[in-house]
Formats: structure tokens, C-alpha cells, sequence
């Protein structure tokens, strides 16, 4: 995927300290501002698609449904399968 790619994914596999996910909306905020204060940049390009800008000048792109993807298919596997 392309946030493996860029290297801007939790890569130490921590699991999450919470009972149940986030809702999505607040999952992305969260994770923009988190990026954010470690240097990166983001500019909407669309209204799906995400300009990324690493603290070292590296860009890449990422469309919503890739924040999506990663969403449901690693951040909601960290929850029992009743969320």
C-alpha cells in the first residue's frame, strides 16, 4: 500500500488502548494532526485525493479510500469482531 511506501503507518504494531475503534472521521483527523506534528504535510488535491509532503521533501498521493482500507483492514482488526 502506499502509506507502507511513504513510511507513515504505526509501524511498531502497537494495538490500541481502547474498548472499541473511533469512528472513522475522527480516526483520520486524528491521524492527519498526529503527522502533522511530526513534520508532514497534507494538501487535498480533490475531494478524494490527499497530497502527502514528508518532513524530508518526499511526496507521494493517497485517496481517501486508501485511509478506507487501512481503517478497516488494520485499524478495526485491533477490536473484537462484534465492532
Amino acid at each position: 500500500m502506499q502509506h507502507h511506501a511513504l513510511g507513515i503507518r504505526n509501524q511498531s504494531g502497537e494495538r490500541s488502548i481502547y474498548s472499541k475503534p473511533k469512528e472513522f472521521e475522527v480516526w483520520f483527523n486524528q491521524g492527519i494532526a498526529f503527522y502533522e506534528s511530526r513534520g508532514y504535510k497534507f494538501q487535498w488535491l480533490s475531494l478524494t485525493t490527499l497530497k502527502v509532503t514528508l518532513p524530508n521533501g518526499k511526496t507521494g498521493k493517497r485517496e481517501l479510500s486508501d485511509f478506507e482500507d487501512e481503517y478497516e483492514n488494520e485499524y478495526k482488526r485491533q477490536f473484537p469482531a462484534r465492532y
